[in-house]
């Protein structure tokens, strides 16, 4: 479904709702203002009043206007247009940050009467395989999707997509090979932003503690590279680690405690989520380290993990809010413009895991 066409179902939709408020006979507002109160194109009205005509809801007269048929008013109500359905797609809707995402996605799609039909995959290409394809065959008008990243990659029901002419929006990353609109976060400035102020805090021997390889361990690392080499600092590939599992319990812990157990330990981390720095932050005090002085420690989510350790956590904010919606506002738009990629900035939240060593 093209802009156009959401558009007039839209518009069909209110006249419709108009209509039941009228009594039998009783005149319709003209084109322009019918135009100027639905913010619609003219030629748009038209379309929508000429169709509701054919289907005997209006008649109109010569040069007097549109009126109400006879018999219309407390049956138009089993008369209305086909909703318009949306699909979202998130790995887990009450995990990090996809409450924000699915919030933003939904004011938009409420706001513009989006029927919004939400799918946990649990990070499972399987799940969304599954998905998909039944919210194609249910004949869902449009489809944002947080894509997996466990498993196998399956690209067919993308491609079912796109034969199907449903339009598609990817939320947070993207998966390469399938052409659509995307809104991202700058996972590579996360990196080099929590680095970067680990370095400016007086922690200059940093290592990083990640969850297995993928699209946004990758680019967070590369950032925390960059950071370190604009600093003059050699890479450490031994307080390197991408852990070997998506798996939460332990995450952090084990990979810290041997980071830190050596002689020559790191003296900061950078954690790819918050769960992670919680783990080394468990770790460095096990070890008899204190967090924020004898080890600096930077997560990524800004997830209420941060308030709750102690000392408060450090971290990295992404606008999960803002990312859900532009990419509803995207697919509103009819997705048209595949090779369109919205960007969005993350913030440092600096609370007191890197308090300066010298503070």
């Amino acid at each position: 479904m093209n802009a156009s066409s959401l558009r007039y179902m839209q518009v069909k939709e209110r006249l419709i709702e108009h209509i039941a408020a009228l009594k039998p006979h009783e005149r319709l507002p003209s084109r322009t203002a019918l135009s100027e109160s639905y913010n619609a194109a003219r030629t748009t009205i038209e379309r929508a009043i000429s169709e509701l005509i054919g289907e005997g809801l209006l008649y109109a007269r010569d040069g007097s206007g549109t009126y109400v048929a006879e018999g219309v008013r407390g049956t138009v109500r089993q008369e209305r247009v086909g909703t318009c359905n949306w699909g979202l797609l998130v790995p887990d809707i009450l995990h990090y940050i996809y409450p924000g995402i699915v919030r933003g996605v939904g004011d938009v799609a409420s706001d513009h009467d989006v029927n919004l039909m939400i799918c946990n995959t649990d990070n499972s290409y399987e799940k969304q395989t599954r998905h998909i394809n039944k919210l194609i065959d249910s004949g869902v008008h449009g489809l944002i999707v947080v894509p997996a990243i466990y498993g196998t990659v399956d690209l067919q029901p993308f491609y079912r997509l796109k034969e199907s002419g449903i339009p598609l929006v990817f939320c947070h990353r993207m998966i390469e090979g399938i052409q659509a609109p995307r809104v991202i976060s700058n996972n590579f400035y996360a990196g080099y932003i929590a680095t970067k102020h680990l370095l400016a805090a007086g922690f200059t021997k940093i290592g990083f503690i990640s969850r297995p390889v993928y699209s946004a361990s990758s680019e967070r690392y590369q950032g925390y590279v960059c950071a370190l080499t604009e600093a003059g600092i050699p890479l450490r590939p031994e307080w390197v680690v991408f852990e070997s599992s998506f798996e939460t319990d332990g995450e952090g812990y084990f990979s810290a405690l041997r980071m830190l157990r050596g002689e020559d330990r790191p003296d900061g981390v950078f954690c790819f989520n918050d769960g992670i720095a919680k783990g080394a932050g468990d770790a460095a005090a096990e070890l008899g380290l204190a967090v924020g002085t004898d080890i600096g420690v930077v997560g990524c989510d800004n997830t209420n993990i941060c308030e709750t350790m102690s000392p408060k956590l450090t971290s990295v904010k992404f606008q999960t809010y803002e990312t859900g919606a532009e990419a509803a506002r995207i697919l509103l738009a009819g997705a048209a413009q595949i090779s369109q990629t919205l960007v969005l900035q993350p913030e440092l939240i600096v609370r007191e895991s890197t308090r300066n060593l010298n503070g």
